[in-house]
Parts: C-alpha cells; sequence; structure tokens
C-alpha cells in the first residue's frame, strides 16, 4: 500500500508507466487477451523458433542491487499456433517447475500443460461479438486513448537494425511525471525501448526502465524460421486432459496451482501503480 495518495494527475502518469516484469512481447504477440479472453487474430505464414532472456535489475534504497534471469523458449508453426515453455528456478520452499503454454487458434483453444503431474488444462476461446451497426472498433495499433495526445508522453522511430539475422523496426517511449506532481523534487523519466520483427510480428529485444521498478530487458536468440515439429502444439500422450472452469467474472482456473495459463503481454499503460 503506498503511504500517500495520489493526484488524479500523478495516477494517470503511473498507470503509462511500463510493465517491467513482464515476459517477452513476442511469443503471445497474438494469444488470447488475458485469461479466457477473446481470441486475436493469428499470425499465420510465420514460422519461427527461437529462445528468450529477460534480466531485471532493481536497486534498493540501501544500495543492495536485486537482479533476476529467466528464460523461455516460443515456438509458431504456420498455422498460427503458438508454445511458450518457460522454467521457474526452485524459490524457498517452493522447487523448480516448468510453465507450458500452447495457444492454438485452429481448434480456438488454449491448454496450460503441468509436466510434474502429467495434466493437461484446456479452455475455449471465446469469439468476441460482432460489432453492432454503428459501432467503430479501434485498431489494434490504435495508441492508448488519453496518452497519443500527452505532452509527458514522447514516441520516437528508431529506425531498423538487425538482430539475430532479422530486420526489426525499433521505437522509444518516454514518459515523464513533471517535478511536483507527486511531491517530487526532479521530474521522474521512465522508457521502454522495443525492437518488432519486420517479418514475424514479435518483439525481438525490449528495454523498460524506470525508478520504481528499475530496468528489466528482454533478448531473443537462436532465432529459426523453419517450421517447427506438429508435436509441440499438442497434448503430449499419458497426459490426463481437463477442462479448465470458469469462475465468476469469467475468468479461468487452470488447475491446482490457481495460476492458470498467464495473460498475454500487458497493453501499454496495463500496469498497477507502484506500492500495490
Amino acid at each position: 500500500m503506498t503511504k500517500y495518495l495520489l493526484s488524479a494527475s500523478a495516477a494517470v502518469l503511473f498507470a503509462a508507466l511500463p510493465a517491467v516484469a513482464q515476459g517477452p512481447g513476442g511469443p503471445m504477440e497474438h494469444g488470447p487477451g488475458g485469461y479466457g479472453g477473446p481470441m486475436r487474430a493469428p499470425v499465420t505464414n510465420a514460422p519461427y523458433s527461437a529462445t528468450f532472456t529477460s534480466t531485471s535489475t532493481e536497486k534498493l534504497q540501501d544500495g543492495t542491487v536485486l537482479t533476476r534471469t529467466d528464460t523461455r523458449t516460443a515456438s509458431r508453426d504456420s498455422m498460427g499456433r503458438t508454445r511458450e515453455e518457460m522454467t521457474f528456478p526452485a524459490h524457498g520452499d517452493s522447487a523448480a517447475r516448468i510453465s507450458i503454454t500452447i495457444f492454438d487458434p485452429v481448434a480456438r483453444t488454449i491448454t496450460q500443460l503441468h509436466p510434474d503431474d502429467k495434466t493437461a488444462y484446456v479452455r475455449a476461446l471465446r469469439t468476441p461479438p460482432a460489432p453492432s451497426t454503428g459501432t467503430v472498433v479501434p485498431s489494434a495499433t490504435e495508441p492508448a486513448r488519453g496518452l497519443h495526445d500527452d505532452k509527458n508522453v514522447v514516441r520516437t522511430d528508431l529506425g531498423s537494425k538487425t538482430i539475430d539475422g532479422d530486420v526489426a523496426s525499433g521505437t522509444r517511449t518516454t514518459r515523464t511525471i513533471p517535478a511536483g506532481t507527486m511531491g517530487n523534487a526532479t521530474a521522474i523519466v521512465s522508457t521502454d525501448e522495443k525492437w518488432v520483427s519486420t517479418d514475424l510480428k514479435i518483439e525481438l529485444t525490449r528495454t523498460d526502465s524506470d525508478a520504481f521498478h528499475g530496468t528489466h530487458t528482454t533478448t531473443v536468440s537462436s532465432l529459426n524460421r523453419a517450421e517447427p515439429d506438429a508435436a509441440l502444439f499438442a497434448v503430449p500422450s499419458g497426459y490426463s486432459v481437463k477442462q479448465a472452469t470458469e469462475h465468476a467474472g469469467g475468468h479461468h482456473g487452470g488447475g491446482p496451482r490457481g495460476g492458470g495459463v498467464p495473460p498475454s503481454q500487458p497493453a501499454e499503460g496495463a500496469v498497477p501503480a507502484p506500492g500495490m
């Protein structure tokens, strides 16, 4: 809990800060819109496999630097099906575990595999309702309303460069909380820079930096554009298949861990305020 109340303007700026704790933007760029959310249009005829390494660095008030690194692999076939596999190292009393998520726009399902007990939790993807006559459907690339004309948010085109053999276009977004907005003596600046593959439509690298969360960097490696093995997108033999349950509010449960399928990368600005 924060020890002070934020003004309305400060709250808006906090909401615009980048999600530095998120994973790579590439693998789930066309996955479901969160837990059990409506299916987004898949990217087809652009297969790939890659490894994404994320490093988070945070400096505490006493000078202690906390560093965390995690790695996950991702694959997508020509039909737009994706698979993400992430290993969580042992921490305290918790044993190491593997999280595997399969998004299948053909079968219209998303599956969470639990290798520890060989269980697969499957849920159906909801189809978004057709817009009524006269309804304007915002473009997927339309800037968040309220930020587009915000003088405290500046977006810069960084041009293009080659990353791990693939051409990517870069964008840097700089957000500023002016001095005095929340009792800050000087302006607080946060930046996020991302490079998106022109052909694959995935983020190849991303760096988010701000005073509240530290720095989070994600980089791609071992990028392979060959068609991945079809078996990667199916439930392995020997697994028990269960249907994921839906809780109040339309959210789905994913089994005993309660975590279910991790949501796709949050939309820009969709992060909680610091201290929450």
